[in-house]
């Protein structure tokens, strides 16, 4: 099978894994009809699907599972949370399996477990089933397949199988000029189909049977009274003499016996069934030589790239903003011409463009985090028997792709501690006086060219005592030194520190807040926590947008180059050498308050002083430090490099970035300079 074909219908089966889950979620929040129907119905694409494609662990696996939806759907069965739990389990399974790990035996597990669901509540569903047997809905399919559908990835027989397993059909094969088994084995489709379906499926669930057709290539219309076969939506298909309307009622009288005879029944429609024609209509005229895909592509206005490609384009715009730096250093002090300045000018203009543009590209929402963090948050606090709401809001909010790719760990660990730590059982919240139901709220917002996001939980808040009980234990802390909240926080984020009294799954290996610190410090980012004893915490990360491109000041310490963020700075100034040094103290006067300085030749060694020093004030989540430097040479837009390996005990940097005129330079970090 052709690899395109292959890995689009991976991705697409991935996306639909992600709705589904989606879907379960809600399920356990408001069991609905029309989430049951939603859930069924994501289950019996993916079978379709994936046997088309030879997927058929996953076709078995969704099969089975349609199989206890369907039971759901038609009052057979009760959703309950073992069936939800069971469900989740079984996305995981049918994710490893899309991406070809080995996880067969987990699916044999599910499908064991499904079966003993079923012979459970097989003896005592007789009368159900009687009951429901002839609440069929019939439909008429016009399948008129392209001649060379097989070379589109498609296999036909697949399709047609799929239709028998809905229920009773009938075929009525046309332009049968070769026998169709021959046209089935030289795979060249001259024929064309009526299809008559008895099913208790309803409309969706027939057309997504030909989920990977095109528009033009199907009609599914509903069977719901006699003049179906001669109206003009049937006639645009075929017209049809009066004996051949009569043989189609006798086939619908066969697979559905009561439907044409019983009272009309008025189904569950849109509320404005107008529009809802209206907007089918629109995509029947517009699509009829588009595949389905490209249809929904079209209609949501968004295409998939695969992220090599994103990545591949910022690093030739990063390479763009160097080379524009390049030009500017080696054309701005010589050219007089005004046609060539202007031309920089110009050039600079749409550089910075491309530049934003492309990074937009990247942004991706936080909603995408949001179905993981729902799980486990449910997994969690089902492990600790606790009862949490989660609460979000700013999902909209865009982030770098890669950003988010490693954020997602982070937060985990944070959300884990928040509901292990933090949150108290029911019974405990009861006695004071709080809502049965812990509270884990969510917030992200946008500020300036950063991104803060929020964690904010109703327990009970960080115990310092117990948190500097178990620093004393370990022999980090002195037991009769006071220490102020800052410094217990910085503890509990120190490698292999907990405060959990036993390991479980969930906590006490001591591997959990040093983690979120250091991730969040390799994305350039900052965490800072505040917490009030019996009302909670609040866990806040300050990220960049974006990785890549940074805006710097570029400063000279002994006629070596070196980068600070230009959002840090908050002033620069010039003073004497001898005044700043004439105390032993280090530490200037700067609104109205005492702060610290260091001087880079200092810190460097370096022996020799200027008689003039640049003094340069930066502020970093509300701490000032003032950095004593030679001297200013510029603003600069520079592409952010992280710093190998052997270079990250030289925790000063943050990182390096090439300048201009070729030379490399380190990027500042001077909080750790302050340390």
């Amino acid at each position: 099978m052709n690899n395109d074909f292959l890995q689009e219908f991976i991705e697409e089966a991935k996306q639909l894994l992600k709705s589904l889950e989606q879907s379960l979620l809600e399920l356990e929040k408001n069991a609905s009809a029309e989430e049951v129907n939603k859930v069924y119905r994501y289950l019996h694409t993916l079978k379709g699907s994936g046997g088309m494609f030879g997927f058929h662990n996953v076709e078995r696996l969704s099969h089975e599972l349609e199989s206890v939806y369907s039971d759901i759907r038609d009052g057979i069965r009760q959703q309950d949370d073992f069936i939800l739990d069971l469900t989740l389990h079984a996305v995981d399974v049918l994710a490893d399996l899309l991406d070809g790990k080995d996880a067969e035996k987990d699916a044999e597990k599910i499908i064991e477990t499904i079966a003993g669901l079923k012979s459970n509540v097989q003896s005592g569903t007789s009368d159900s089933l009687n009951a429901t047997a002839d609440a069929l809905n019939c439909y008429a399919v016009i399948l008129k397949p392209e001649k060379e559908i097989f070379k589109r990835g498609i296999n036909l027989s697949s399709i047609l199988d799929e239709l028998h397993e809905l229920g009773g059909c009938e075929f009525i094969i046309h332009n049968e000029v070769v026998p169709f088994e021959k046209q089935l084995s030289t795979k060249e489709i001259v024929s064309w189909f009526e299809i008559i379906v008895a099913t208790k499926t309803d409309i969706e669930g027939v057309r997504s049977v030909f989920l990977f057709l095109k528009e033009a290539e199907y009609s599914v219309l509903a069977v719901t009274a006699s003049e179906v076969f001669t109206s003009s939506s049937y006639q645009n298909h075929i017209v049809l003499d009066p004996q051949e309307v009569e043989r189609r009622l006798k086939i619908v009288q066969q697979l559905a016996p009561d439907l044409l005879n019983a009272e009309p029944v008025i189904p569950t429609v849109p509320q404005n069934i107008n529009a809802a024609l209206q907007q089918d209509e629109e995509i029947l005229d517009d699509s009829e030589s588009a595949d389905k895909i490209a249809r929904r592509s079209k209609k949501s206005g968004h295409v998939s790239v695969a992220t090599q490609k994103l990545d591949q384009l910022i690093n030739i715009v990063s390479e763009l903003v160097i080379f524009r730096s390049e030009m500017s250093h080696l054309m701005g002090e010589t050219v007089q011409n005004q046609a060539i300045v202007e031309a920089l000018e110009k050039l600079d203009r749409l550089t910075l463009s491309l530049r934003d543009s492309a990074f937009n590209i990247r942004l991706v929402p936080l909603n995408i985090l949001n179905v993981k963090l729902q799980r486990l948050i449910r997994s969690v606090s089902k492990e600790l028997d606790k009862e949490v709401d989660f609460i979000t809001e700013g999902l909209d909010t865009e982030l770098d792709r890669s950003m988010i790719n490693a954020l997602e760990a982070p937060l985990m660990h944070i959300i884990r501690n928040a509901i292990d730590h933090g949150i108290e059982k029911p019974e405990e919240r009861e006695r004071r006086n709080k809502p049965r139901k812990g509270l884990l709220k969510f917030y992200s917002y946008n500020s300036g060219d950063h991104v803060f996001i929020q964690l904010q939980d109703d327990g009970n808040g960080l115990d310092f005592e117990k948190i500097k009980a178990k620093g004393v234990e370990k022999g980090l802390l002195s037991k009769n030194q006071n220490y102020t909240e800052k410094e217990l926080i910085n503890l509990m984020m120190s490698p292999g520190f907990s405060t959990a009294d036993k390991v479980t799954t969930v906590s006490g290996r001591g591997v959990g807040m040093d983690v979120v610190k250091r991730d969040i410090t390799a994305m350039r980012g900052d965490i800072e926590v505040s917490t009030e004893k019996g009302l909670g915490s609040i866990f806040t990360l300050r990220l960049p947008l974006t990785l890549t491109v940074l805006d710097t000041l570029v400063v000279e310490v002994a006629k070596n180059k070196y980068l600070i963020p230009i959002n840090e700075v908050e002033h620069c100034y010039k003073e004497q050498h001898a005044a700043l040094f004439s105390k032993k103290s280090r530490q200037i006067k700067y609104d109205g308050q005492l702060t610290p300085f260091v001087s880079l030749r200092e810190h460097f060694s370096i022996n020799e002083f200027n008689k003039e020093e640049t003094v340069i004030v930066i502020n970093k989540n509300d701490t000032r430090i003032a950095v004593v430097v030679d001297g200013i040479i510029g603003k600069l837009q520079t592409v952010y490099k992280p710093l190998n390996e052997l270079l990250h005990s030289a925790d000063c940097f943050s990182g390096a970035s090439i300048l201009g005129d070729g030379s490399m330079a380190l990027i500042l970090n001077a909080l750790k300079l302050r340390n």
